[in-house]
């Protein structure tokens, strides 16, 4: 078991040693930088706890024929539930562009599994008694189930298997539009939703659900969750992630056992690079080269904030009188003629207006924002910045966070938002 999870030794043996003892708890949380191996790992435990069979040898080996196993390995298992955030939108590009790079077997399985990661957020089972928030998501997650079966890893010839590739990314395509649909943090209702599949007998042995990115949940659904912690059935575990353990729910905290995933090395990420993606491109760890591969990556991104920001700054009144670190970032737009308007229209051209005229940008506002928090952390250490300009920056903060909060809890217009950011960092409002 667990053959799966990469350069994460001492997890592993953690989790066999539970499970062999029968000590694993109702409740676990598993905690590390992203890309550490969370998911792979709960989905895995998954499996392991539903196999059906019984061999004289090792637990549940990865390859085990039992149908439990076999539904587990596509994710397509009925006492399977997946909710909260995405970590890694841009995994199903990363796995369409290895299919397209070493069609097979094995590239075919990591596609449907990547894909499915998404899909299975919008079980009708979360949305039990709010049906009508599944009602644009259902007939996209039904036109890929059935695209999956023209999915064939066998296929011999080249028009054959470029048929296949074409397929994958008509899937792609819908999951594109999928992932937009995507809460950043389960809402109560789906949390709640939860609560009552899990006190459902079981298809199998064991139901298990896992809750990505636990440390986002708002008050209302990490009380939702509190309550079924407290009196978890017996037959399901409950598995969380994070990369911010700090900011999870003490009394959560309290009910779980915590997994702690290391970070890798350069080396443990080669090999994960290769095993996983078939690549050998040089990347710091799995998040950087995931990240590459998004529409809008971090390194245009982070371009399009610093020309956001010092354009917005260039209109200050206060601009000339501004401490040095932002005066310089003024002085930069002013010196390349560059306006707030031109910079915003830069911004919306580069992230086809944060996604609304292509849905691989779906994500793009939030990484807009992140990386104008990353600019505005770095101005904040350095020299010359003083006890005012230190507040003015932390109001900017304060902006970017209920920007955050607008756009994902009341669906703001992203535009309109970055618009009102522009106001509010060049002192016009």
């Amino acid at each position: 078991m667990f053959e799966n999870l990469l350069a994460q030794d001492e997890v592993r043996s953690h989790l066999r040693l539970d499970i062999e003892g029968g000590s694993l708890p109702p409740t676990l949380l598993f905690v590390g930088a992203p890309g550490s191996g969370k998911l792979t790992t709960a989905l895995e435990l998954a499996r392991v706890l539903s196999c059906a069979a019984v061999e004289s040898g090792e637990r549940a080996p990865w390859n085990c024929p039992c149908p439990s196993c076999a539904q587990h390995r596509l994710l397509s298992h009925p006492d399977l539930l997946l909710l909260g955030g995405r970590t890694f939108p841009e995994e199903i590009p990363a796995a369409l562009e290895l299919l397209e790079r070493a069609p097979g077997r094995a590239a075919h399985f990591f596609f449907v599994r990547a894909a499915r990661k998404l899909l299975r957020r919008f079980d009708a089972a979360l949305f039990q008694g709010e049906e009508p928030r599944l009602a644009k998501a259902a007939p996209l997650v039904r036109d890929a189930e059935e695209l999956f079966d023209a999915l064939d890893p066998d296929l011999a010839g080249s028009e054959a298997k470029a048929g296949a590739i074409a397929t994958a990314g008509k899937i792609a395509g819908i999951c594109a539009k999928l992932e937009a649909m995507v809460a950043d943090a389960p809402p109560v209702f789906q949390v709640r939703s939860a609560e009552l599949w899990a006190r459902l007998a079981p298809f199998g042995t064991r139901k298990t659900v896992v809750i990505e990115n636990a440390d986002r949940m708002q008050e209302s659904a990490r009380n939702a969750l509190l309550k079924i912690l407290e009196e978890p059935p017996e037959t399901v575990r409950f598995v969380l992630l994070s990369s911010r353990r700090s900011a999870m729910m003490a009394t959560i905290l309290s009910r779980a056992r915590s997994y702690a995933f290391a970070r890798r090395g350069p080396e443990e990420t080669a090999l994960v690079l290769e095993r996983v993606f078939r690549s050998a491109e040089p990347a710091a760890d799995v998040e950087a080269f995931l990240s590459a591969r998004r529409a809008f990556p971090p390194g245009e991104a982070r371009e399009c904030a610093i020309a956001f920001l010092s354009a917005a700054l260039a209109e200050r009144p206060d601009a000339d009188s501004l401490p040095l670190p932002l005066s310089a970032l003024a002085r930069e737009a002013g010196a390349e003629g560059r306006d707030g308007a031109a910079a915003l229209a830069q911004v919306l051209s580069q992230t086809k207006d944060f996604g609304a005229k292509d849905e691989r940008y779906a994500n793009s506002f939030g990484y807009f924002l992140v990386a104008l928090a990353a600019k505005l952390g770095a101005l904040l250490r350095e020299e010359g910045m003083g006890a005012d300009a230190m507040v003015l920056v932390s109001a900017w903060a304060d902006a970017l966070r209920g920007a955050r909060v607008d756009y994902e809890s009341y669906n703001r217009s992203p535009s309109l938002l970055a618009e009102s950011l522009l106001y509010e960092i060049g002192g016009r409002r």
